[in-house]
């Protein structure tokens, strides 16, 4: 109940404040960034959704096809691939950096 009263303090107190400066660049601005993240937000969600929606459809094809085993063994390739290159990255910041000391 505590929520739904601070809330309706809020809108009451948002609902004067554009009673006395009325409609300006001020709220036009805050109507803009509100729509913008609007707008965001919903892309976002429907990027998630199609993201799904193709990784169900890979490990569909994937099951079907009997191409799992490869999938796993590509996978752990690449892994391999790039531990291997982020420790060959930290050697080489370890030895410039006693070069300049």
């Amino acid at each position: 109940m505590a929520n739904v009263e601070r809330l309706t303090k809020r809108v009451k107190e948002m609902e004067n404040w554009i009673a006395e400066n009325g409609s300006g660049p001020t709220l036009d601005n805050m109507n803009y960034l509100i729509t913008s993240l609007h707008n965001t937000t919903e892309y976002a969600q429907n990027m998630e959704k199609q993201f799904n929606a193709q990784r169900n459809l890979l490990a569909e094809f994937l099951g079907q096809e009997d191409l799992t085993e490869k999938w796993n063994e590509f996978l752990q390739t690449k892994q391999e691939e790039n531990s291997n290159a982020v420790q060959e990255q930290q050697t080489e910041e370890e030895s410039v950096q006693e070069e300049e000391e």
